[in-house]
Parts: structure tokens; sequence; C-alpha cells
């Protein structure tokens, strides 16, 4: 029989017995054995960080261990993986980073026999080569395995440890090489903190290309770093993240305990919970040398987009109803192109969808001319290149091997990448 495999990373310096973190009661609430008998098998790996004073700071702070974490998973599924099964993968912090690498490791070079796993270290010096030095036959042959969801609070550590001066030196360790999604992983949700402002915290959106049958969701939800994955006592903020992280797995078939979900000892989200301060004195010292705060930009970075990027509609309730609640990176998005997700049903009309062919027409003051087509929601909008200047709140209409000509207006313009509002 088939049953579900679900790896949960935590974070760095998160334990399991203070406040637990959105992975922890993510974790507690899943059911052994699902209402049709299916087995639902959880493997939770602690985190760096937590074994120690030396763990605390070398694991913490550098980033070692997460090599181990990332094995400790691959090894789980080598040794309970049978084809049928499904993968899930959930993570916050560094552990959302865990869990992403693990994806990408399963991409690189599959799942090797349980005879085989002696070889592990060189498996997995091969997914640390650069894609470009690797040798194309070797593990061509391995099963790949879909994964059903990979669902993740604000990643961090992806280019390095978020740790203040020590990013560039840990870079080499455990940074991706790039922030793509793995073309096995089937479905992807990414909840990320709009309100977090450590340098060294900086999220790493998914970018790149997906392929059609490919669903991803990247939501800004208010809070910092642990409002959004939680392990503050105040969990108001932590549990509406939760809940929907929780309704994204319950939609693919994974099952959790009813009577725990409906407890408000479990679940109680508050979005007039207080925003935490992280940027705490430490952080402010150290911007005499150098560590500056970050204001996180919504939209990512034009040079390299992010995959279907939306504010949650908590977010606007919020700011509408906490007088004290006026995030700086909200202000610049009148009219901007990042949608406010309102229900769960306009969700799934306005999935985005990675174009495999770019190519594009928008007319606008009675001219036509070519474009690339960056992403698009039918629904919703789009997201274009183009070599001409788009002056916001433009009328246009825009044409592809996608859609038929769609009405349209600039919501917002960047050098040559311009957002599009579909006419409602």
């Amino acid at each position: 029989m088939r049953k579900r495999l679900i790896i949960c990373c935590d974070g760095t310096w998160n334990e399991p017995d203070r406040n637990p973190t959105n992975v922890v009661k993510l974790v507690r609430a899943i059911r052994p054995i699902d209402s049709e008998g299916i087995h639902q098998v959880v493997f939770y790996d602690q985190g760096v960080g937590t074994q120690g004073f030396a763990d605390k700071y070398l694991g913490g702070g550098l980033g070692k261990g997460v090599r181990k974490n990332i094995l400790d998973g691959y090894r789980f599924l080598v040794h309970n993986f049978n084809p049928g099964d499904e993968i899930y993968c959930f993570g916050f912090s560094r552990g959302a980073y865990t869990a992403r690498a693990l994806a990408g490791m399963l991409n690189a070079v599959g799942l090797i026999e349980k005879d085989e796993l002696a070889q592990l270290t060189d498996v997995y010096k091969y997914y640390r080569t650069p894609p470009e030095k690797r040798s194309a036959e070797k593990y061509h042959g391995n099963y790949r395995p879909d994964v059903t969801m990979v669902g993740v609070w604000d990643t961090v550590g992806a280019l390095g440890a978020p740790t203040p001066m020590l990013g560039r030196f840990t870079k080499r360790f455990i940074s991706f090489f790039d922030t793509t999604l793995s073309p096995y992983v089937k479905h992807a949700y990414h909840a990320l903190a709009m309100d977090e402002q450590r340098g060294p915290f900086r999220p790493d959106l998914w970018t790149g290309q997906i392929n059609p049958d490919q669903n991803v969701e990247q939501v800004w939800f208010a809070g910092v770093h642990s409002d959004v994955g939680g392990g503050y006592r105040e969990r108001g903020l932590s549990d509406i993240t939760l809940q929907w992280m929780i309704v994204k797995a319950e939609a693919l078939g994974l099952e959790f305990d009813a009577n725990m979900l409906s407890s408000e000892h479990f679940l109680k989200p508050d979005i007039m919970q207080p925003v935490h301060d992280s940027y705490s004195m430490g952080y402010r010292a150290l911007s005499y040398l150098g560590v500056d705060k970050h204001i996180r930009s919504l939209r990512g970075s034009s040079a390299m987009p992010p995959i279907n990027v939306s504010i949650h509609s908590s977010v606007e309730a919020k700011r509408s109803q906490d007088d004290s609640y006026h995030p700086e990176n909200y202000r610049s998005l009148v009219n901007d192109e990042i949608a406010t997700v309102t229900s769960l049903a306009e969700q799934r009309e306005r999935v985005r969808q990675k174009a495999k062919v770019k190519a594009a027409r928008i007319e606008m003051n009675g001219q036509t001319t070519s474009c690339d087509l960056i992403n698009f929601s039918a629904m919703g909008g789009a997201m274009i290149k183009t070599d001409k200047t788009l002056e916001v709140d433009t009328p246009v209409m825009l044409s592809s091997d996608y859609f038929a000509k769609t009405s349209g207006h600039v919501v917002w313009s960047d050098a040559n990448t311009a957002g599009i509002r579909f006419a409602s």
C-alpha cells in the first residue's frame, strides 16, 4: 500500500520543547494513519544549533550541520520510499533551505539503492558540484520521484549562514547554486515575512522557470521571521501562516487531526497581535560595522523576478484594523502588480504559469510590438519584458500563444520589466 513520507526540517536554534515553531506544530497535527488507512510517516529534523553550546555557535552561526541534515532526510527517503509513495517536505528558516536543498538533491542524483548508501559522501559531492561541471551520465539512470509538496516558511541561508559578517564565509559550504525550483516538485508554497529587517536574514524566493504542471505560490504575511515561522510565545500571526500551509497540504491529501486543528490551544490566528521587533540591540550595534538593516522588497529582484508573488489578505486586514501597523515596504505598492490574496477560490483562479514560449504581443497607443512573457495569470495579469518605456496606468492590449488579446493596464514599471493587470 502506498504511503506518505513527510520530511519536516526546523530552523536554526529552534528547540521543539520550548515555544514550538510551525514545523513542530505541523508534525504534531499530522495523523499517523489517514481515514483511508494510508500511513503518513513523519521524519522530523530538529535543525542546526540545538545540541548544546558548540552546536549553537558552529551549527547555528557557521552552518556546520546543514550537510548532515540534508543527508539525514535523504537517507530516510532511501530507506522508506517505494514507487507510488507521496513525498512532502516542510521547513522553516534554515530548515526551509534544508527542505529545498533536499528536493534539489533528488533532482540532481535521484534516489540511490539502499546498498549504495556507503557511497553517500560521493553522491553528496556530486550534488555540490556546480551543474556545468557534473558528469552528465553519472546517476542519470537513478529513479527521480515526484515531490507532491514543498511547503516552507521564510527561507534564509540559501546564500550562506544568516549570521552577521559570516554569510560570505559560509556560502561556499552551504549555499544553493540557484533559487530555481526542481521540476519534480509539483506544488510549492512559501510563506514570507514582510516585516523582517535583519540584513543577514534576506529571504530566498523561488525564481526562474516552472513547468505547466507545477503550482507555485509565494505569499507575504505580516510579521518578522518568527512571526511567520513560529517560535514566539505570542503566536497569533504565525498561526495565520500555519493555517494557510495546512489548508494547502490538506487540498493535496495530507490528513491532520481535526480535533487538534479546532482547538484554540493549538491554532488561534490573530491579526491584531503586535509584530515583534527582531532587529535587536545587537543588530543595531552591528550597523556601525556595515551590517545595515534591510527593508525587504515585496517585488523581489527585477534582475531575477520571483515566481508568483502575492500578499495575503490578512496583511490588508491588519493595516485597516491595527493603527500601529505601517509596514514601510507596503507603502510603495499602491497600484502595484502584487495582488492581494482574498480567498482560496481566487488563489486557485490566479495561479500563475511560466510560459514555455516567451513571445507575446503588446498593443498601446495604436502600435503593436513584441515583448517577452515572463509569467501570467489568466484571471489576474502578467509580467512582461520589453524594450519600450511603459508608464504606469497606460492602457494596453496583450496577447500570446497562451491567451487571446486581453485588455489591461500597466500597474508598475521597473527598467525594461513591467506588470500588467488584466481588466476584470
